[in-house]
Protein backbone atom coordinates (compact mmCIF):
# COMPACT_ATOMS: atom_id res chain seq x y z
CA UNK A 1 0.00 0.00 0.00
CA UNK A 2 1.03 3.36 -0.30
CA UNK A 3 1.71 5.37 3.08
CA UNK A 4 -1.66 7.08 3.01
CA UNK A 5 -3.72 4.35 2.45
CA UNK A 6 -1.57 2.09 5.21
CA UNK A 7 -2.42 4.90 7.58
CA UNK A 8 -6.07 5.36 6.55
CA UNK A 9 -7.03 1.79 7.54
CA UNK A 10 -9.60 1.26 10.25
CA UNK A 11 -9.99 -1.77 11.87
CA UNK A 12 -13.28 -2.74 9.74
CA UNK A 13 -10.86 -2.65 6.49
CA UNK A 14 -9.89 -6.23 7.65
CA UNK A 15 -11.28 -9.31 6.79
CA UNK A 16 -9.62 -11.75 9.06
CA UNK A 17 -11.94 -15.25 8.02
CA UNK A 18 -11.18 -14.33 4.63
CA UNK A 19 -7.23 -13.01 4.80
CA UNK A 20 -7.80 -9.63 2.89
CA UNK A 21 -7.60 -6.07 3.51
CA UNK A 22 -10.02 -3.63 1.94
CA UNK A 23 -7.97 -0.23 0.26
CA UNK A 24 -11.27 2.80 0.72
CA UNK A 25 -9.71 5.67 1.70
CA UNK A 26 -6.76 7.66 2.22
CA UNK A 27 -4.92 9.38 5.22
CA UNK A 28 -4.42 13.16 4.43
CA UNK A 29 -1.31 13.23 6.21
CA UNK A 30 -0.10 15.99 4.23
CA UNK A 31 -2.85 18.30 5.49
CA UNK A 32 -2.56 17.59 8.77
CA UNK A 33 -5.43 14.94 8.84
CA UNK A 34 -8.62 13.40 7.75
CA UNK A 35 -9.77 10.96 5.42
CA UNK A 36 -9.96 11.23 1.61
CA UNK A 37 -10.46 9.66 -1.81
CA UNK A 38 -7.74 7.37 -2.96
CA UNK A 39 -5.29 8.53 -5.94
CA UNK A 40 -7.66 6.86 -8.64
CA UNK A 41 -10.13 4.40 -9.09
CA UNK A 42 -7.82 1.85 -9.09
CA UNK A 43 -6.63 2.53 -6.03
CA UNK A 44 -9.87 1.11 -4.21
CA UNK A 45 -8.88 -2.92 -3.79
CA UNK A 46 -8.81 -5.66 -2.28
CA UNK A 47 -5.40 -7.40 -0.79
CA UNK A 48 -4.76 -10.52 0.38
CA UNK A 49 -2.98 -11.16 2.88
CA UNK A 50 -1.08 -14.17 4.45
CA UNK A 51 -2.75 -15.90 7.15
CA UNK A 52 0.40 -15.44 9.67
CA UNK A 53 0.13 -11.55 9.03
CA UNK A 54 -3.39 -11.31 9.50
CA UNK A 55 -2.89 -12.94 13.00
CA UNK A 56 -0.36 -10.57 13.98
CA UNK A 57 -2.99 -8.04 12.94
CA UNK A 58 -5.70 -10.00 14.81
CA UNK A 59 -3.09 -9.96 18.23
CA UNK A 60 -3.00 -5.68 17.58
CA UNK A 61 -6.14 -5.40 17.54
CA UNK A 62 -7.07 -7.86 20.90
CA UNK A 63 -4.47 -6.29 22.60
CA UNK A 64 -4.28 -2.48 21.79
CA UNK A 65 -5.44 0.01 23.92
CA UNK A 66 -8.33 2.27 22.85
CA UNK A 67 -7.55 5.98 23.32
CA UNK A 68 -10.10 8.71 23.50
CA UNK A 69 -8.99 10.61 20.93
CA UNK A 70 -9.03 8.42 17.90
CA UNK A 71 -12.38 9.49 16.75
CA UNK A 72 -11.43 7.82 13.42
CA UNK A 73 -10.84 4.68 14.54
CA UNK A 74 -7.74 4.31 12.65
CA UNK A 75 -5.62 1.28 13.15
CA UNK A 76 -2.11 3.06 13.15
CA UNK A 77 -3.09 6.40 15.40
CA UNK A 78 -0.77 7.91 17.11
CA UNK A 79 -1.43 10.67 19.84
CA UNK A 80 1.64 12.49 20.28
CA UNK A 81 1.95 12.80 16.00
CA UNK A 82 0.15 16.33 14.53
CA UNK A 83 -1.28 14.25 12.06
CA UNK A 84 -2.66 11.29 14.54
CA UNK A 85 -1.23 8.65 12.88
CA UNK A 86 2.74 6.91 12.52
CA UNK A 87 4.25 9.38 10.40
CA UNK A 88 6.42 7.70 7.47
CA UNK A 89 9.47 9.39 9.49
CA UNK A 90 8.67 6.91 12.14
CA UNK A 91 7.36 4.07 10.14
CA UNK A 92 10.87 4.25 7.77
CA UNK A 93 12.65 3.94 11.64
CA UNK A 94 10.76 1.18 12.72
CA UNK A 95 11.27 -0.75 9.39
CA UNK A 96 15.43 0.30 9.39
CA UNK A 97 15.65 -1.44 12.79
CA UNK A 98 13.55 -4.30 12.12
CA UNK A 99 16.11 -4.94 8.90
CA UNK A 100 19.28 -3.96 10.75
CA UNK A 101 18.07 -6.50 13.62
CA UNK A 102 17.25 -9.25 11.40
CA UNK A 103 20.72 -8.70 8.83
CA UNK A 104 18.79 -7.58 6.13
CA UNK A 105 20.20 -5.83 3.20
CA UNK A 106 19.73 -3.68 1.44
CA UNK A 107 18.33 -1.26 4.10
CA UNK A 108 15.16 0.26 2.34
CA UNK A 109 12.21 2.52 2.84
CA UNK A 110 8.34 1.38 3.46
CA UNK A 111 7.89 2.56 -0.33
CA UNK A 112 10.93 0.61 -0.98
CA UNK A 113 9.14 -2.04 0.56
CA UNK A 114 6.28 -2.16 -1.89
CA UNK A 115 8.32 -1.40 -4.78
CA UNK A 116 10.12 -4.91 -3.48
CA UNK A 117 6.82 -6.44 -3.41
CA UNK A 118 5.44 -6.15 -6.38
CA UNK A 119 9.27 -6.64 -8.46
CA UNK A 120 9.30 -10.35 -6.53
CA UNK A 121 6.03 -10.55 -7.30
CA UNK A 122 6.75 -10.38 -11.44
CA UNK A 123 10.08 -11.91 -10.91
CA UNK A 124 8.04 -15.32 -9.70
CA UNK A 125 5.97 -14.83 -12.94
CA UNK A 126 2.68 -13.80 -11.03
CA UNK A 127 0.65 -11.93 -13.69
CA UNK A 128 1.18 -8.32 -14.34
CA UNK A 129 -2.33 -7.29 -14.46
CA UNK A 130 -2.71 -8.90 -10.58
CA UNK A 131 0.10 -6.82 -9.81
CA UNK A 132 -0.82 -4.41 -11.21
CA UNK A 133 -4.45 -4.18 -9.70
CA UNK A 134 -2.50 -5.06 -6.33
CA UNK A 135 -0.52 -1.85 -6.26
CA UNK A 136 -3.73 0.14 -7.20
CA UNK A 137 -2.44 1.63 -10.09
CA UNK A 138 -4.79 3.46 -13.01
CA UNK A 139 -3.30 1.06 -15.43
CA UNK A 140 -0.78 -1.89 -16.59
CA UNK A 141 1.26 0.58 -18.46
CA UNK A 142 2.15 2.43 -15.06
CA UNK A 143 3.16 -1.36 -13.39
CA UNK A 144 5.03 -2.06 -16.95
CA UNK A 145 6.92 1.23 -17.39
CA UNK A 146 7.69 1.15 -13.35
CA UNK A 147 8.57 -2.49 -13.46
CA UNK A 148 10.52 -1.79 -16.56
CA UNK A 149 13.76 -3.50 -15.71
CA UNK A 150 12.27 -6.70 -13.73
CA UNK A 151 10.42 -7.06 -17.25
CA UNK A 152 13.30 -6.79 -18.77
CA UNK A 153 15.04 -9.31 -17.08
CA UNK A 154 12.42 -11.87 -17.40
CA UNK A 155 11.99 -11.27 -21.41
CA UNK A 156 15.79 -12.32 -21.18
CA UNK A 157 15.47 -15.39 -19.03
CA UNK A 158 12.10 -16.30 -21.03
CA UNK A 159 14.58 -16.31 -24.38
CA UNK A 160 17.63 -18.07 -22.10
CA UNK A 161 14.12 -20.97 -21.76
CA UNK A 162 12.93 -21.07 -25.18
CA UNK A 163 16.50 -21.81 -26.15
CA UNK A 164 17.46 -24.52 -24.20
CA UNK A 165 14.19 -25.63 -25.50
CA UNK A 166 14.91 -25.22 -29.05
CA UNK A 167 18.37 -27.50 -28.48
CA UNK A 168 16.49 -30.36 -27.22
Amino acid sequence: MRYGELVGLIETDFNFKESFIRVERQWKYKEGGGFSGLKNESSERTITIDTETMLLFKKFFKYRTSHSDNQYQLVFFEDTSDILVVTNDRLNDVLLAALKHLKITPLITAHGLRHTHASILLFEEVNLIYVSERLGHSSIEITSSTYAHVLKKLRERDSRKQQMYLKR
